[in-house]
């Protein structure tokens, strides 16, 4: 599995994590992990611009 997909991934579970969080009235960690999603989508965008063979 490549790297970019495993970010991609990561990114994913932080956004869900988050607008759980953010449903259940707890918005600094909502805040903490939707910004930690966002790290991970632009390192994503990084990783895939690179075009390496990171397999």
């Amino acid at each position: 599995m490549k790297t970019s997909t495993i970010f991609a991934i990561c990114g994913i579970i932080c956004g869900l994590l988050s607008a759980m969080l953010g449903l259940t009235g707890k918005p600094w960690q909502a805040g903490l992990f939707g910004l930690a999603a966002g790290i991970w989508c632009i390192a994503t965008l990084i990783m895939d611009r690179r075009d390496g063979d990171d397999d």
